[in-house]
């Protein structure tokens, strides 16, 4: 009985902190709460937001087949630095692209005391 009482208060534990945000490992993790957006604001950030999140994705789902491939690399028996390093480079670009052309839409719709407020939260728009 003590076992299965245990056992529920785990299960209790573990759906109790589950979050449908969450399910979503691409899900865009700031809040703009705090720079005080107005309506107009508000309606081209989202679909900044929606352009940001399907880069996004396609950049994780690309950045995850180049992994693949660069295992595959390191496994081969010789060693193709070239191709190596290309590729790594690739996935850095891609992030870096994708980084660049959001800041720069946000930049468009941000007053100068808003791009102040953002500026603090900017290493959240890591892409890894």
């Amino acid at each position: 009985m003590k076992l299965l009482i245990l056992i529920l208060s785990l299960l209790c534990f573990v759906w109790a902190d589950s979050s449908r945000m969450d399910d979503d490992p691409h899900r865009f993790p700031m809040d703009f709460d705090n720079l005080h957006l107005t309506t107009q604001q508000r309606q081209v950030l989202k679909e900044i937001m929606r352009e940001y999140q399907g880069s996004s994705r396609l950049y994780h789902k690309q950045n995850a087949k180049t992994k693949l491939e660069l295992n595959t690399l390191f496994l081969n028996p010789n060693f193709d630095e070239n191709t190596f390093r290309a590729k790594s480079i690739e996935m850095q670009t891609s992030s870096i692209e994708i980084k660049t052309q959001l800041l720069k839409k946000l930049h468009a719709i941000l007053t100068p005391q808003q791009k102040q407020q953002f500026i603090r939260h900017i290493q959240e728009w890591e892409i890894e």
